[in-house]
Formats: structure tokens, C-alpha cells, sequence
């Protein structure tokens, strides 16, 4: 059944990287979206020792730049002036804003690479078949879909360089009718395989039956349990004292100071365990294990 985070029970794995990005998308705390991105990134160090993260990571870097830079150029808003480029205004509020959106994305991003590592296909269709069995199927589909044309393409190019069929002139002409063969081809192969994947579920009954039946039978032991339950606290508690203010940080019309209250040290504690779970539950986990 997996091990450390990957043995909790679907229902609360899926809940956590729910209100995960709650918490990330309403946070607009810099200090809450910095911490909070650290602990994502140790996360996908400690599932799969960053394998996946040090591939995106000049994606990363390179959305952040232009998120960072173009933000203040199209929006002006703010009180701080800082300069003038081309008699345009740079705010410290719009530069603020630029950099908060930008850790609130790369943190989703990296979120999602621990996502797709913890609820696999069959979780996925675990919690949601009875509900909506055919939106479910879609859209698990659809979420496979991008990295499954990823690694195809990736392997015809190789095929093509083995054969002697990407040796490209330097015209734009050549590059793209050898682009197109590739497109060619991925559809095709793309289209086989539907096929063929729909004459096997056809075969296996699929939807054929009103109760569908599952390989793996999860249940809920105690962790599982005091997991969804600190789950639902932990959202409620944080977004309750957001919407009060209790948590409090101003972006426009103007930057506001960081002030670390007391409350405030509290909340951001919560949060920190909050996104830290997977963290905790492998340690847990490990020390198990090694005694």
C-alpha cells in the first residue's frame, strides 16, 4: 500500500493537497508563501530525492522572472514610487504583488509534482467513481495525458535520430515538415491506442455494472483518522482567522510592515505543521522502521 505519505488513506491525501492550495492561493503573506514553498520543495526532496523538481527547475525560474518583472511594468497601482522606466511608474506595491503571485505559483507547481507522486490513478478513481464515475475517468485521463505525449515524443525523436530523420537543414521549412512527421506520428500512435483501449474496457465490463468494484480496499486506521481530522481544523482555523483579519497583511495601496504578533507566530506555526504533514508523517514513519 505505499509507504509514509504515499500509505495514508485517499481521502485525507487528497484533502490535504486541496486545501494546500487553498492556503497557498489566499495567503498573500510573504513570509507565510516563502516558508511554505520550502517546506513543498523539501516534500518532493524526501518523496523522490527531487528528481522531478530539478527538471522543472529552469521552468521555474524562468516563470518567476517574468511574473517578478512584468508585473510592475503593466500595473502601476501602489503608493511607493521606486523609479520611472519610460515614463512608466514602478511601485514597491506592485513589485511586492509581482513576487507574492510568483511563490504562489511555483508552490502550486510543486505541489502538483508531489500530487501526482501520492494519488495515483486507481486513488483518484477510488474516492470518485461512485460520485461521478464517467467525469472521474475523464479526468484522470486528462491529467495523464500531457506527460504520456511528453514521453512519447521524447521517444520518437529518438527513433527518428536513430534512423538517420532529424537532421534538420537550417531553413524554417525543413525543421517544420520534420516537426509535422513527429506530429504525425504521436497522433496516430495516440489514436491506436484509444482504440484499443476502449475495446479492452468494453471487454472487461466497463460501466457495465452499477457498483464498480476496486483492486485496493482502503480503510481508515487511527492515523488516517487524527490525519483528516487536523485537516479539517487546520483550514477552518486558518482561513476563519484570515477572513478576520487576526492574520493580517496589506499588499494595496500600500505595503504594510511584517509584523510577527504573538497570533500571528501561532497561526503561521499551524500553517507550517499544516503544509509540513507529508514531513511528518515519513519521519514518523522512518523512525518506525530504523528502531
Amino acid at each position: 500500500m505505499g509507504y509514509g505519505f504515499s500509505s495514508l488513506h485517499p481521502l485525507p491525501s487528497f484533502l490535504y493537497y486541496l486545501g494546500a492550495i487553498i492556503l497557498i492561493m489566499t495567503f498573500y503573506h510573504p513570509i507565510f508563501l516563502l516558508a511554505g514553498l520550502l517546506i513543498l520543495i523539501a516534500t518532493n526532496f524526501i518523496q523522490d530525492r527531487g528528481k522531478k523538481i530539478k527538471s522543472y527547475r529552469k521552468f521555474y525560474i524562468f516563470m518567476a522572472m517574468i511574473i517578478i518583472f512584468m508585473n510592475p511594468i503593466i500595473s502601476s497601482r501602489g503608493e511607493t514610487v521606486l523609479f520611472y522606466i519610460f515614463d512608466r511608474v514602478i511601485t514597491l506595491e506592485s513589485l511586492v504583488y509581482g513576487i507574492c503571485t510568483a511563490i504562489s505559483l511555483i508552490s502550486i507547481m510543486v505541489l502538483f509534482l508531489s500530487y501526482n507522486m501520492i494519488i495515483t490513478e486507481d486513488k483518484f478513481m477510488y474516492l470518485f467513481s461512485d460520485m461521478l464515475p464517467k467525469t472521474s475517468f475523464l479526468i484522470m485521463m486528462t491529467m495523464g495525458f500531457i506527460p504520456l505525449l511528453k514521453r512519447r515524443i521524447t521517444e520518437i525523436n529518438t527513433v527518428q535520430e536513430l534512423k538517420g530523420g532529424e537532421e534538420y537543414g537550417n531553413k524554417f521549412k525543413e525543421k517544420l515538415i520534420e516537426r509535422m512527421k513527429v506530429l504525425n506520428i504521436l497522433l496516430i500512435w495516440s489514436l491506436e491506442e484509444s482504440i484499443i483501449r476502449a475495446r479492452s474496457m468494453r471487454a472487461r465490463g466497463y460501466g457495465a455494472v452499477q457498483k464498480r468494484s476496486f483492486y485496493f480496499n482502503y480503510r481508515m486506521d487511527k492515523l488516517d483518522i487524527f490525519t483528516l481530522l487536523f485537516i479539517i481544523f487546520a483550514v477552518f482555523t486558518l482561513m476563519f482567522s484570515w477572513n478576520r483579519g487576526i492574520i493580517h497583511y496589506e499588499i494595496y495601496p500600500k505595503v504594510s510592515s511584517v509584523n510577527l504578533e504573538f497570533k500571528t507566530i501561532l497561526f503561521f506555526i499551524l500553517y507550517i505543521l499544516y503544509l509540513g504533514i507529508p514531513i511528518i508523517i515519513e519521519g514518523m514513519d522512518k523512525l518506525k522502521w530504523h528502531k
